[in-house]
């Protein structure tokens, strides 16, 4: 699960660790909404990256589901280096080069931001570690943004255009199974309500 819609996500500032943003209460609204849906799926355990929104987030899903919920470094937010503050469109316009490397797994530690297949490796450290110690369980990680494409690239292979133009949207689920590898179910998924352009 994509962490809810905090400030920076309304106002597009690119924050990765080093700023704190809070849910705004639509985000808080959203991810009440996701919880209906992760009812349904019967979550057995919780794991939050330890970012102000993802802890938010965790703090709403494991009130609604009763269950309690663990911080593990791994889900944690992209270090976005020199970029952190920056307004994102800005950045696409005039960094689009430099992401289109980040998302191809380049070297841009010019900028100070992490590899992209450092983010790949760490969340699939995760999921393997899930998958062995909650085997045949439903769990759910909160996350953020470019962990999640990570692992959609891993499932699917895309290339880094099609990384950059993805949007994954707040409070939305991305649904996996593991028997003997991975397989992306879905992704995107929240309530119909919200498929609204401005989104």
């Amino acid at each position: 699960m994509r962490h809810g819609e905090a400030l920076n996500n309304v106002k597009h500032i690119l924050t990765g660790r080093r700023l704190v943003y809070h849910l705004t209460e639509r985000g808080k609204l959203h991810v009440t909404e996701a919880c209906e849906m992760l009812k349904a799926l019967c979550i057995d355990a919780i794991y939050s990256s330890p970012i102000t929104r993802a802890v938010e987030t965790a703090e709403i899903v494991s009130s609604r589901l009763g269950l309690p919920y663990t911080i593990d470094d791994r889900l944690t937010e992209t270090d976005m280096g020199k970029l952190t503050g920056m307004n994102y469109f800005d950045v696409v316009s005039k960094y689009k080069d430099l992401l289109l490397r980040f998302y191809s797994g380049y070297d841009v530690s010019e900028y100070e931001l992490e590899n992209f297949n450092s983010i790949r490796r760490r969340m699939l450290s995760m999921l393997d570690n899930v998958a062995s110690k909650h085997a045949n369980k439903n769990v759910l990680l909160i996350t953020h943004l470019d962990p999640i494409k990570a692992v959609i690239a891993e499932m699917l292979g895309v290339n880094a255009e099609v990384l950059l133009n993805m949007k994954i949207k707040t409070a939305s689920l991305t649904i996996l199974s593991h028997s003997s590898g991975y397989q992306l179910l879905a992704y995107n998924v929240v309530s119909i309500n919200r498929y609204e352009p401005e989104e």
